[in-house]
């Protein structure tokens, strides 16, 4: 295995000052066929060597577009899912029963559209380009989640709909897609600035730019 490795490592390398400037995903796709069994675990682990050794530099490639940014679909499957849940959680409120088989699922998806989902896009809006670990993303979510939840109970009860089941489920879903666009927005911009604090998220996707030492 280190043979391949030291192997793998050397032909990069060797592409790499012939080629110049590239990016990650072209690097794989010529390593692939040379070296089948490599994988993208394998290729992070290839250019975490390379730049250790000081053999390369990385760089976040900054999308040209907001379109361009919005189709990097793996990156932002945050976003994604964000509005898949809570269209869900509103549609299982109103089309499913209180007698349904399905009632687990309509309460699953209502305690992940309250209690999760709105802190977790305001820790994106807040924080576009820091990586948290499961634990430091899960505990600050719900807790924000909470605070927004009663924000937005305190806010209805001034209105002539008040705390009802309609308003409130309009009222948090409206927020939680306008705080995850925002997020989007930002990661954009950062993405746009070249932010390098971006990389770590993307180095298991082999998306960044490659460029020799």
């Amino acid at each position: 295995m280190r043979a391949n490795a030291a192997d793998l490592d050397a032909f990069a390398a060797d592409y790499l000052t012939k080629s110049g400037t590239t990016t990650g995903r072209q690097l794989y796709e010529v390593l692939k066929p040379k070296f089948p069994g490599l994988t993208e675990d394998a290729f992070a682990d290839l250019l975490q060597r390379l730049v250790s050794r000081d053999q390369i530099d990385l760089y976040d490639e900054p999308a040209d577009s907001f379109r361009g940014f919005l189709g990097a679909w793996e990156r932002n499957l945050w976003y994604y899912v964000s509005l898949v849940v809570c269209l869900s959680a509103a549609l299982a409120a109103y089309t499913l029963p209180p007698n349904s088989p399905f009632l687990v699922l309509r309460w699953s998806l209502g305690l992940l559209f309250v209690l999760f989902l709105p802190g977790y896009v305001a820790m994106k809006a807040l924080f576009p380009t820091r990586e948290f670990d499961a634990f430091d993303r899960f505990a600050p979510s719900v807790g924000v989640s909470l605070v927004l939840d009663m924000i937005s109970g305190l806010a209805l009860n001034y209105t002539p709909w008040g705390i009802r089941l309609v308003p409130l489920l309009f009222l948090l879903g409206a927020l939680t897609i306008c705080l995850a666009t925002l997020a989007l927005v930002r990661q954009f911009e950062a993405s746009r600035r070249g932010s390098r604090s971006l990389i770590p998220e993307q180095r298991r996707k082999g998306t960044e730019g490659v460029t020799k030492a």
